[in-house]
């Protein structure tokens, strides 16, 4: 295959130049003036930036793709692999109970109730399902935590802590390319500092990366950084900061602060990098909004102690006013009976049904089993230009590989799932000329690949896998909005995975020629 007559820009960093690019049993084999070379295709790239494929740093696709390994609203937004098992959530280790729970999130998308429970058994699924991107698994705290002794709010037992070292090696050993952190979810925000630095140094030993969810992004980001700092200090291993951001409008600023002791860190020997993603308002579980204390024993625990009156004054009274109800909207429900909610703020439903918002929030939980997400603003335009081009950050959505149709086109999610990449590209290199685009390609390709240590993929040179994004610059664009977030970006035309048409004139192929690439091989 050839592409022909496009702007290379090869993930570097450096400035595009004009050239063709041979691709020959899925990798590239050539890169220049290819006009005479016969090809079986011709892709003609002219008028077109020829880019490596973009890779999702921060991916939340680790059940999406079981359910449809199409991977729709990432392939066309140009991502070709996926970090999947981040914000110490991955699809293993898994006990019983949390998979009946993934069961009936997504009734009938596994047959005969597929099971699994290790990490290789996981990953072997995944390759099984022949999934249209490449997936980087890294592996979950909080699921390592959850086998080893349940969602309880204490530290470990000595032979506990055995057990979750022991989990974390396996995970390693099938291929994990490191521990992701969840320190504001349950049953990760039990976990003392200590904990992490024991789990650390199994990281160290492995070559493992150190992804974490910080403790706290609002007044107490310096010191939630500081930790992630010190637990990467202790287990001699490389530290990746999740979605880097200060939330609340009081706390707008401090971001600049946690990303100058970064940069302070790496300059010590630490290798500490981040990411980001492109948009103002953040998306989790409405359940999140709890304190810690009402999630300890589990989600059963959690729904049996919101139905107590003098419980539900207790959580509201540690709310206080910290929480803007107006800036919280819902995103999803599970069941039928709620989608009137969907696409409104806490307040807003609060007013419609005469009610107290805390209320609102308890009710929603338990008549979906906690199962509610939400679209939460809080963050500051400025923070986010000023994040985006500091060095050490690079882009990841934080959200899943969806669909507009079928299980996974329900609602109103973040339109990061939809939007990431060409927003950056289209809105902030092109339109408000923040960076080059060069640059913010390499944010995408090539840095992630270094920082995780892929050494074929990320760039645009002989001998890389063909994972490669051909887009017109003048017309890359966002579409999706959060009113209306299923919604596929313009302007990106062709897409390959390992050497294979994924996107074709911007219309999904369905190769499923996507890898799972694991950390020692």
């Amino acid at each position: 295959m050839k592409i022909a007559g496009g702007h290379v820009v090869n993930g570097t960093g450096a400035p595009w130049y004009r050239a063709d690019v041979g691709i020959v049993a899925g990798r590239i084999e050539v890169v220049g003036n290819l006009k005479d070379i016969l090809a079986s295709r011709v892709v003609d790239a002219t008028g077109c930036l020829v880019t490596p494929g973009f890779i999702d740093i921060h991916s939340h696709s680790d059940f999406t793709l079981l359910v449809d390994p199409r991977a729709e609203s990432k392939v066309h937004q140009g991502v070709t692999t996926e970090v999947i098992g981040q914000c110490g959530i991955a699809g293993a280790p898994m006990d019983d109970e949390s998979l009946e729970e993934i069961h009936d999130r997504w009734p009938g998308a596994f047959p005969g109730r597929t099971a699994w429970h290790s990490m290789g058994e996981f990953l072997h699924l995944l390759q099984e399902r022949k999934t249209a991107v490449n997936v980087v698994p890294v592996v979950g705290h909080g699921n390592i935590r959850r086998v080893a002794m349940g969602e309880s709010d204490r530290a470990p037992t000595v032979a506990e802590m055995d057990q979750m070292r022991q989990l974390l090696s396996e995970a390693l050993q099938s291929g994990a390319f490191g521990m992701s952190t969840g320190l504001i979810y349950p049953p990760g925000v039990y976990a003392e500092s200590a904990e992490l630095e024991v789990l650390a140094e199994v990281l160290g030993l492995h070559g493992g990366i150190y992804f974490t969810h910080l403790r706290n992004e609002r007044s107490e980001l310096l010191e939630a950084m500081e930790e992630a700092i010190t637990i990467g200090k202790a287990g001699d291993c490389a530290v990746h900061v999740s979605h880097l951001k200060a939330f609340e409008e009081a706390n707008w600023g401090l971001i600049a602060l946690a990303m100058d002791r970064m940069t302070q860190a790496r300059r010590m020997g630490l290798a500490i990098t981040g990411d980001q993603y492109p948009y103002t308002a953040s998306a989790t579980v409405l359940k999140s909004v709890l304190p810690a204390w009402a999630h300890d024993g589990g989600a059963e625990a959690m729904l049996d102690r919101i139905v107590d009156p003098f419980t539900r004054q207790e959580i509201r009274g540690e709310w206080a006013d910290t929480i803007q109800w107006q800036d919280i909207i819902i995103s999803t429900v599970r069941s039928n009976a709620n989608t009137d909610v969907v696409g409104k703020s806490i307040a807003e439903i609060a007013s419609e049904r005469g009610t107290d918002p805390g209320d609102v929030v308890f009710d929603l939980l338990l008549a979906e089993a906690g199962d509610v997400n939400m679209v939460y603003y809080g963050m500051s335009e400025e923070d986010v230009q000023a994040t985006m081009c500091h060095p050490l950050v690079m882009i990841g959505s934080d959200g899943a590989a969806l669909s507009p149709r079928g299980p996974l086109g329900d609602g109103q999610p973040h339109p990061r799932s939809y939007g990431t990449f060409p927003r950056v590209l289209g809105r902030y290199s092109r339109d408000k000329g923040l960076m080059p685009m060069e640059q913010a390609v390499a944010k995408m390709t090539g840095w992630p690949a270094a920082t995780l240590g892929l050494d074929d993929r990320g760039l645009l040179a002989p001998g890389f896998w063909a994972d490669l994004v051909v887009f017109d610059p003048e017309a890359i664009l966002d579409e999706a909005t959060f009113e209306s977030p299923h919604q596929f970006p313009s302007g990106i035309e062709w897409v390959l995975v390992n050497g294979e048409i994924a996107l074709a004139e911007g219309r999904l192929m369905g190769s499923g020629a996507g890898k799972v690439l694991r950390s020692h091989e």
